[in-house]
């Protein structure tokens, strides 16, 4: 009897193993990567393309001589405020020449920065901004020289002081960069690329939710609003000594 008892036993355990695993090792194997390649690819399905990979595929689908805004919009999607700030101020920021950069950088960044001021989830341009081109090799020369700059910028960032980038947040930093934008449509030489700078690092800090870049980029945009001023005043000051001495 006491076999039996233990042949039953063994029988009864043998069946609540079959019950939790298949009897098949080689399957049991198989379905493991499976899972494993399928949490792998949804991971890189969730994960957003970088600014670098963006500016890439714009100047591989654009091969026309010149580049309008609605192109460059389309590119970077409509939603992307950040994105769109970042790659209007790179011509500026490099002193490279390129021709109507005013009308394809300046104002399209100042419409963005108000969007986002007033709390806009896309970006709205009129119609004849979108018309606006700039040549495509200009525009080409000078993302080419940022990407390495960007790409080193991308490796350094990450997300902290996340509260900066925040609803409320970015409707302040769409009025900070709109006064920054402001400062850079005035004549004064040698003003622009310290403002860009700051709208460019402002910028990277709201797509990668890096509020320590956005602090930086703050602090830039001061010294360069602090540098325009002490111009300006310079200017003023000798214009008055020359019409002074004139009357």
């Amino acid at each position: 009897m006491t076999a039996e008892i233990a042949s039953n036993g063994f029988a009864s355990g043998l069946g609540k193993v079959s019950a939790r695993a298949p009897l098949n090792p080689a399957a049991r194997t198989k379905q493991r990567p499976r899972a494993r390649a399928g949490t792998v690819r949804r991971k890189a399905a969730a994960t957003p393309p970088r600014t670098s990979e963006i500016l890439r595929r714009l100047l591989e689908k654009n091969k026309e001589k010149s580049l309008t805004v609605r192109n460059i919009l389309s590119a970077l999607g409509p939603t992307s405020f950040g994105t769109s700030l970042m790659v209007f101020s790179i011509p500026e920021v490099l002193p490279i020449p390129v021709p109507g950069v005013s009308a394809v950088v300046v104002i399209p960044s100042a419409i963005v920065a108000a969007q986002m001021t007033m709390g806009r989830k896309e970006i709205t341009l009129p119609k004849w901004l979108l018309k606006r081109s700039v040549p495509r090799k200009a525009f080409a020369a000078a993302i080419r020289a940022m990407l390495p700059i960007l790409e080193r910028l991308e490796r350094a960032v990450k997300p902290r002081w996340t509260w900066m980038t925040s609803r409320v947040a970015k409707r302040f930093l769409g009025a900070y960069v709109l006064f920054l934008e402001a400062l850079m449509a005035l004549p004064i030489p040698g003003t622009n690329m310290p403002l860009a700078i700051a709208v460019f690092i402002i910028a990277l800090g709201l797509v990668e939710r890096d509020g320590l870049m956005i602090t930086a980029g703050i602090l830039i945009g001061l010294a360069a609003a602090a540098l325009v001023g002490g111009i300006f005043a310079g200017l003023v000051a000798i214009f008055q000594g020359i019409f002074g001495q004139g009357a």
